[in-house]
Formats: structure tokens, sequence, C-alpha cells
């Protein structure tokens, strides 16, 4: 278990957060995981990315996944021990069905359910940067910066944005939440 304390930009106590995290370490690259590298988006491109958003006069909005590396799918057999406090699986080894924080390629595999969804979505991968996308429809533009689980859209529609929630958000989507309008971005505010 990992115990944090999230803090409020005024640095007030926010929530007490525990994660089960796996002891990655012991796995073998070629036989529990194949790759593990998965990008962030580059100081730059966010510099871009908000020089844009200022120079069309796109709105800025911030959307956070909740434990996003679990949401996607593990791309290997990997079993675990289990977590301290569940007696009912003591002497037990637990498989894991999804990604787990931890394993070596839980990023990578966010990285890449995260991208198919917005591909299927309508939007386009950068060539420069693998954590930025666009997309361009008949009622606005909308871009998209990445950092891991924290998302910044860019808009000049509600509606596109109400369609971009309803989708990214909704029951064939993530488990994420819209914090509202951007004022804050990895301690940045």
């Amino acid at each position: 278990w990992v115990y944090k304390v999230k803090l409020n930009r005024d640095g007030s106590i926010e929530r007490f957060k525990a994660r089960f995290v796996v002891c990655g370490y012991s796995q073998v690259k070629g036989i529990d995981y194949h790759q593990s590298f998965s990008a962030t988006m580059r100081a730059t491109s966010l510099r871009i990315l908000l020089s844009l958003a200022a120079g069309e006069r796109l709105k800025l909005e911030h959307f956070d996944v909740t434990n996003a590396f679990t949401q996607a799918d593990i791309d290997t057999d990997v079993y675990i021990d289990p977590p301290a406090g569940y007696p009912q699986y003591e002497g037990k080894v637990l498989k894991l069905k999804l990604s787990l924080y931890g394993t070596k390629q839980a990023s990578r595999m966010w990285q890449l359910k995260l991208r198919s969804k917005l591909l299927e979505m309508g939007f386009s991968n950068s060539e420069h940067d693998p954590c930025l996308f666009s997309r361009r429809s008949k009622n606005g533009i909308m871009l998209i910066g990445v950092y891991v689980d924290d998302i910044i859209v860019a808009h000049n529609n509600k509606a596109e944005l109400d369609w971009f929630t309803k989708t990214f958000t909704g029951p064939h989507g993530f488990n994420a939440k819209h914090l509202g309008p951007l004022n804050w971005f990895l301690g940045m505010g």
C-alpha cells in the first residue's frame, strides 16, 4: 500500500489517498512485460498548446482520469501476492485482469488505451508529440494535451465540450472527472 496526502492549491489537505501498488521490480522483460515506455507531454508542447489556446481564444478545461492505469488491459499474465488487509486471500496468488500501478507496462497500456479512445472519437495524434491531439469539426476545434492522467481540453464551442465530456466519461468512456476551467495544472497556477 502507498499512502499519500493530496493537497489543495492553498496547501490545505484535500483528502488522504491509499493505493495498492504492485512490486513490478520483480518482472522480467520478455516474460512479464514487453515494453514499458510511455510518453508524457513535453513542457514545450504544453507552452505551444497554451499559446494556441490564447491566440485562438479557446477555453481551457481540465479533466482528471481516476486511477487511470487500472482502466487499461494488461498484455501479459501477471500474478501477484494479495494486498495486506485481505485475510480471505492469504496463501493465494491473484492474476491481474487489468493493469495496476507498479507493473512495468501499466503506463504504456494506459497511453495506448487513451490514444485508441481519442482516435475513435475522431481526434488526430500529433506527429511531434504523442501526447497532443486535435479535432476539427464544422462546430469548432478541440486541442488536447495529456500528462499521464491529467488532460487539458482547449475548445471554442460549448456543445463540442459537452459532446467530449459525455463521450469521454460516459458508459463507454473512462472513469474521469471534469474539474472545470483550467486554473491549476501540474503544480502551476
